[in-house]
């Protein structure tokens, strides 16, 4: 039979190094005082973890509760998050992250998350959220009938203007290497009378090993590790009547790690991109009715099959 103690030290032992990781985050304790500190450390367990799409920042701590237990507690916190517009690979800090205007049709999640305290040091143990758009497209036109409607990110008239998009942003640049799509990140259409119907289009785009110049296509390129990467978010406007990209507004964030690759090393082999991972398709299939229009925050943790 395992004792009380016995579990908390079997704990403590398993999650040593994800505490270790969270050592530089808000202290928490067994108080009620410790909610704003609660609500920090779990915000920033979850854009640390959301590996797609927009960083989200607090908007609103809906409930907490303490459950004490022997050497800590338990903490079960429900907040409102809102989206901001700095893309996971922006390294700005969340703080200084803007938020979108109800107008530019962003998203929000209403999340739970679970917490151990042992001893004084923390763990987020589980998150789950539901994220949606701030507004459905029936809600919105009800008050702003003008304003842009949200498209699902596959749509196909933004998946050909992200490619025509992604051509043109090789063809211009001035960098090192060939970049490739990440991600296409939001879309959303408008019709005005004097150019028709046009989609506005946000999209992350990813370094490869292949040198700029060195091939005819980089389709086959394959990005280089997530720390030594160059990543690019791009902002665009599709003119569908003309099948026309307009000028491309593009911020580049250098990689975590700048150290140039050795010549003549093959760059070393890296986990897939997000999006052709088998955590993605966990976080899909855990999803209860994802919006095709937002990257939904998964659920912590992703348990994956070997």
């Amino acid at each position: 039979m395992v004792t009380h103690i016995g579990v908390v030290l079997l704990w403590f032992a398993a999650t040593l190094p994800g505490i270790l990781a969270m050592a530089s985050l808000p202290s928490i304790n067994c108080s009620k005082e410790s909610v704003a500190a609660v609500a920090s450390f779990g915000v920033k367990h979850i854009n640390a973890h959301h590996k797609h799409g927009f960083r989200f920042k607090l908007q609103e701590v809906q409930n907490i509760n303490y459950f004490l237990v022997s050497g800590g507690c338990h903490i079960d916190v429900n907040v409102k998050l809102a989206q901001t517009k700095c893309h996971f690979t922006n390294p700005k800090p969340d703080d200084q992250c803007e938020l979108w205007s109800r107008e530019e049709r962003g998203a929000v999640a209403s999340c739970s998350i679970e917490f151990w305290v042992m001893w004084g040091v923390s763990k987020v143990t589980k998150h789950d959220c539901n994220t949606r758009p701030e507004l459905s497209n029936v809600e919105m036109a009800t008050i702003c009938p003008s304003c842009p409607k949200l498209l699902s990110l596959d749509d196909p008239t933004a998946v050909k203007a992200v490619h025509y998009a992604v051509v043109r942003f090789n063809r211009e640049s001035k960098h090192q290497n060939y970049y490739t799509l990440m991600e296409v990140d939001h879309v959303t259409t408008g019709s005005f009378k004097t150019i028709g119907t046009v989609t506005w289009i946000k999209f992350a785009l990813v370094e490869t090993s292949c040198a700029h110049g060195a091939l005819n296509s980089f389709v086959a390129c394959t990005p280089r590790c997530p720390d030594r990467a160059h990543h690019v978010f791009c902002q665009t406007t599709y003119y569908n009547t003309h099948s026309q990209v307009g000028e491309l507004d593009c911020e580049v964030f250098p990689p975590k790690n700048p150290a140039p690759h050795p010549n003549g090393v093959p760059e070393p082999v890296c986990r897939p991109l997000f999006h052709q991972s088998p955590e993605a398709c966990v976080c899909k299939a855990r999803l209860t009715k994802p919006e095709p229009a937002i990257h939904h925050i998964c659920p912590f943790p992703l348990k994956v099959s070997a």
